[in-house]
């Protein structure tokens, strides 16, 4: 069988260097966004800490609870009943007033007031992409969710002491749902500093490229 003539030829030269991969291609970029948007939520979260927290102080300061407003509190829990287990106005005051003695008012109010202003302080830093910020937001979040915890645990003794009917679940689902809001806002707080990408942002890594001469 004769050979075919293509009409060119290919020839390998031994000396030609290989074909080199960028080595920026698979580089990890900053992600500035990423943060700016964490710290947005942050600081809506923050002030939202900032109305539990004034409610708690407030309660922790108010030695007697009007009537009014102990009515306003039972009316709903007390329709809910047969009638059995109806929580009284001298109930309530003296749930309110063993929630005081016990401190769960001022441990969750005054521990949530102090972790929103870390998170609020955090947020503003970490909107300018500060890796302080990102910093104080975590350490706000682990505040909150510690006094939050602990006052609202000190709070449901105070109803399991005093207390009866649907009242006791409410407070009971308050420690739960405590918890897990605050540990949602931990875990927001914490992304810029696990996210690759964003945590490039907020330690940005300079380079030093010298170029040698032969």
């Amino acid at each position: 069988m004769s050979e075919v003539d293509l009409g060119f030829s290919m020839r390998m030269d031994e000396n030609q260097p290989e074909p080199v991969m960028p080595e920026n291609l698979f580089t990890i970029r900053p992600d500035t966004k990423g943060p700016k948007s964490v710290a947005v939520i942050l600081f809506f979260g923050a002030i939202l800490l900032f109305f539990l927290a004034y409610s708690d102080v407030a309660l922790h300061q108010a030695i007697d609870l009007s009537t009014e407003e102990v009515e306003t509190i039972l009316t709903t829990p007390n329709s809910q009943g047969d009638g059995s287990e109806d929580v009284t106005a001298e109930q309530y005051q003296d749930f309110h007033d063993e929630a005081r003695a016990s401190g769960g008012y001022a441990v969750r109010g005054y521990g949530l007031g102090l972790g929103g202003l870390l998170i609020f302080i955090g947020s503003i830093l970490l909107f300018r992409l500060k890796s302080l910020g990102a910093i104080l937001s975590v350490s706000g979040a682990s505040i909150g969710l510690v006094a939050g915890i602990i006052g609202s645990v000190l709070v449901k003794g105070a109803a399991d002491a005093t207390l009866v009917g649907v009242l006791l679940l409410t407070y009971e689902i308050t420690v739960y749902l405590c918890g897990v809001c605050m540990v949602m806002c931990l875990g927001i707080a914490a992304l810029p500093l696990i996210n690759a990408r964003s945590r490039l942002a907020l330690y940005p890594q300079v380079e030093l490229v010298i170029d040698s001469e032969e």
